[in-house]
């Protein structure tokens, strides 16, 4: 009986580790992005990213299921997230076209990096009030942004919007991305569980995302498209808060 309940507690112990080794995992796809940006694969850093936040994605849930959450494991994943989704996608954008604007682009670049650090050390604090909704738009949904000018770029400019590649509409939304990061919008956190979760923005998302992946084997931007309706859902509730009562 003690044999069992001693292997019960070991295997358990094992279990805890999982969350973590996502969240190392995260990093390492980071760091894996910036090589391949700085060796000119820019899709492939791009994927790397989208990689990362798939393990980040599950790495929280995960840890939440076994009841494995800590400070520890938070400050972790802080920091994973700003390899990751702060520090990978400028290495990006710089490598794949802000180099030629000058010191312009780095300027840009570092608001992009010093918006999404603020926005990992805010969360870190107040973390306890953000169970429904996050302050400002998360890390990862931002390097989503970022990744999906690189990703879709032949779409776009084969499309309309391919004015969106000029240099200050460029720049323009680079500093849009790094304000939204900043700001008081409250924006979905897939995270609230309970009668309500059931409805649930986190179902849809569940359901849109093999959608997005096979818009992204195929060239479609349904990714891009599940970024913006993000974006618009969150501004919407935020300045019109008289229609989610």
């Amino acid at each position: 009986m003690i044999k069992r309940i001693l292997f019960a507690t070991k295997h358990k112990k094992r279990l805890y580790l999982l969350p973590t080794f996502l969240t190392f995992a995260n990093a390492c796809l980071g760091l894996f992005s910036i090589m391949q940006s700085l060796e000119d694969n820019y899709m492939l850093a791009a994927y790397f990213i989208l990689f990362a936040a798939a393990m980040d994605f599950c790495d929280g849930r995960l840890a939440r299921a076994l009841g494995a959450q800590s400070n520890l494991g938070m400050e972790l994943d802080s920091l994973s997230d700003a390899i990751s989704f702060v520090l990978a996608p400028a290495v990006l954008l710089y490598s794949w076209t802000v180099s030629d604007f000058g010191m312009l682009g780095v300027a840009i670049l570092a608001v992009y990096l010093c918006a999404g650090l603020f926005r990992l050390a805010k969360f870190n604090v107040t973390s306890d009030q953000q169970s429904q909704y996050f302050m400002g738009l998360p890390t990862p949904v931002a390097a989503f942004l970022v990744t999906s000018f690189v990703v879709y770029q032949e779409w776009l400019e084969a499309s309309r919007v391919k004015f969106v590649y000029h240099k200050l509409w460029l720049i323009s939304l680079i500093i849009f991305i790094a304000f939204l990061m900043v700001s008081k919008i409250q924006f979905p956190a897939f995270k609230q569980g309970g009668e309500r979760s059931k409805f649930s923005l986190f179902n849809i998302f569940l359901i849109l995302f093999p959608v997005g992946l096979l818009g992204l084997i195929y060239g479609y931007p349904v990714f891009l498209f599940m970024l913006i309706w993000y974006l618009g859902y969150g501004m919407f509730k935020t300045v019109y808060p008289k229609f989610y009562r």
